[in-house]
């Protein structure tokens, strides 16, 4: 069924497991939770994501001192603050 697919869409004939391959760096680069990465892709946990796949997205972000998550907390208290949440 894979291969008829492909062949379908004139796509380049690949393995499917180069496709799961594709799917989870891309989705790294997209800065995907790599728990919902690994849910998706069948892994009971995120480590074999993280184990596999992470070399292959690193740099992809050009962050890599925590400024990202900085940020996303300081939006986070002032938007609760705005709702009057403690």
């Amino acid at each position: 069924m894979w291969i008829p697919a492909l062949e379908k869409a004139e796509l380049r004939i690949r393995e499917l497991k180069q496709t799961r391959h594709s799917f989870a760096t891309t989705a790294l680069s997209f800065r995907e939770n790599p728990l919902w990465i690994a849910h998706v892709m069948g892994h009971r946990d995120s480590e074999m994501v993280l184990k596999v796949y992470t070399r292959y997205a690193e740099g992809l972000t050009g962050i890599a001192d925590g400024s990202s998550l900085d940020k996303a907390f300081c939006q986070a208290v002032s938007k609760q603050k705005e709702n009057g949440v403690n």
